[in-house]
């Protein structure tokens, strides 16, 4: 009977195991998973309307910043050159530098304050999820702002450092470029999959290396659900709604991940 038993367990079927391509796939429907159970749940909206209210309010901000530091440096600028050819050459690469740099600020001003004030909203609808499908509060804990703060500024720094990484690997001919906007998009869908994961890990008190294992674990989903956000962040009035939806999608895609 014993040996019969071995053998049972030796030729049982394992469960298959997902491809990577389904995995990703299945990160980057995340967002609008999240959307369909929180329209199934709507209660969960009370906590949802913040971030997406902060969101809006945020992205306009930096909008209207942007736009309005560009027109005073364009008016500046105009002053500081001669009228003549050089001179109107030397002010029309002068705005495209200025241009580019204060679409670096805006973006890097997006990821703390996005961070920091929606992120704390993410967390409190996480949570509500998390109970909602049955995770005692009292094994939950609750993520301080301090914990957000540090989050976004760390994220800031290593999406710097791999930017300027990037930027001065593309100067190498033929390959540089090529491989330097690949790296980048890797890293930079790494880093915001991983941030979303955060959310769920993060109440249940796992530091970032566990997190940064769970993501490597998981790459390709991790991959999925960062590439849907960066490309929702590009989307008017509805990127809001969908980023928020997302913390709750990534709740439920941490969970499918750990079963």
């Amino acid at each position: 009977a014993p040996l019969g038993h071995h053998r049972f367990r030796m030729n049982a079927p394992s469960l298959p195991r997902r491809s990577a391509l389904s995995s990703f796939l299945a990160g980057f429907a995340a967002p609008w998973a999240g959307l369909r159970y929180m329209n199934r749940h709507p209660k969960l909206w009370r906590h949802g309307i913040l971030p997406v209210l902060c969101n809006l309010v945020l992205s306009a901000a930096l909008f209207v910043g942007l736009i309005y530091g560009w027109f005073r440096a364009y008016a500046w600028l105009g002053t500081l050159f001669p009228a003549n050819w050089w001179g109107a050459t030397l002010a029309v690469l002068s705005v495209i530098l200025v241009a580019a740099l204060e679409i670096a600020l805006a973006v890097a001003a997006w990821i703390v304050f996005q961070g920091v004030f929606c992120g704390f909203f993410y967390s409190r609808l996480a949570r509500e999820v998390e109970i909602q499908l049955g995770l005692a509060p009292d094994r939950m804990r609750e993520v301080p702002l301090l914990y957000q703060i540090t989050d976004a500024l760390l994220d800031l720094a290593a999406l710097t450092a791999v930017a300027v990484g990037c930027f001065l690997f593309g100067w190498i001919p033929l390959i540089g470029a090529p491989v330097a906007l690949a790296f980048g998009l890797y890293f930079d869908c790494f880093v915001f999959g991983m941030d979303y994961l955060d959310y769920p890990q993060a109440l249940r008190a796992r530091g970032r290396s566990v997190q940064r294992a769970f993501a490597r674990r998981h790459r390709a989903a991790t991959l999925g659900l960062g590439s849907s956000v960066m490309l929702l962040t590009f989307i008017p009035l509805l990127s809001p709604v969908l980023l928020t939806t997302a913390a709750t999608g990534a709740v439920l895609l941490y969970r499918e991940l750990e079963e």
